[in-house]
């Protein structure tokens, strides 16, 4: 069996049931001839060894504010994600083509055939998404902000052999605005490579013929309040049952165990 690839998925503490889905979703395709290890990024661990020291408030309402910019922003991993170079490359010791997706993906077809795209001549390979939001707030009530390039950085193919990316690196990530972050300044346009949309599917948002190999609830999932019955919602309702009773049922064997090594 071949030695798994590291995807890196974006970890809020408020969304883990969606990190959960879309680590079943990830995983559940590997075999023999291809596999992933999904590894959470965290900010904290990202802290714990010194790569991340950016600072942030949440306010009243539980909105995020970064304190370098004075700008929202909506999860705990909208600027950790750009640290994967140093994280991938210096903690697990990793090379070639990873994967950083938000936590709030459902995947739909086997995660193979995206890495099958990936072409060296990019540092980069995404879904370029033209559009700008007209709503104010999205998810529990997150501010919603438009940028250029905005949802391009969701799901992110990245070379981590690729030179220009040695640009993105630990001072680059602490230091520089949100949106040079988001809308890649570090690199060159014809460094970054275009996915299809159907690996990024947004409901109310991404126009499509097809069926989606990846639904992005990036308004807003059926684990918040308001977006129980968004498109796709059933689908990942499904999936979280199986996980969840598959994690019930591994907690009731593990306390099993611990029980029975306790009574010998």
């Amino acid at each position: 069996m071949k030695a798994p690839i590291n995807v890196y998925v974006g970890y809020d503490a408020r969304e883990h049931d969606a990190y959960a889905v879309c680590r079943h979703t990830l995983m559940k395709y590997n075999n023999d001839d291809f596999s992933i290890n999904v590894i959470p990024l965290k900010h904290q661990e990202m802290r714990y060894y010194g790569l991340f020291y950016r600072r942030w408030i949440i306010d009243e309402d539980g909105q995020y504010w970064d304190e370098l910019d004075g700008k929202p922003f909506s999860t705990e991993f909208s600027h950790t994600r750009f640290g994967i170079q140093e994280y991938a490359t210096k903690v697990h010791k990793q090379c070639g083509w990873t994967m950083f997706v938000d936590c709030d993906f459902l995947f739909r077809v086997p995660v193979e055939e995206l890495f099958k795209l990936t072409d060296d001549k990019y540092a980069v390979m995404c879904v370029k998404f033209d559009w700008t939001p007209t709503n104010t707030v999205k998810m529990d009530n997150k501010i919603q902000t438009g940028y250029p390039r905005k949802l391009w950085s969701s799901m992110m193919l990245w070379n981590l052999d690729h030179p220009s990316n040695e640009k993105m690196g630990y001072f680059k990530l602490n230091e520089a605005d949100g949106i040079e972050l988001h809308t890649f300044s570090w690199l060159k346009d014809d460094e970054i490579g275009e996915i299809h949309p159907k690996w990024n599917y947004v409901p109310g948002v991404t126009q499509l013929e097809d069926e989606p190999a990846a639904v992005h609830f990036s308004e807003g999932g059926p684990w918040f309040e308001k977006y129980e019955n968004v498109e796709y919602a059933e689908e990942w309702k499904s999936v979280y049952t199986r996980v969840a009773t598959g994690a019930l049922f591994a907690d009731k064997f593990k306390k099993k165990l611990y029980a029975d090594k306790l009574s010998n």
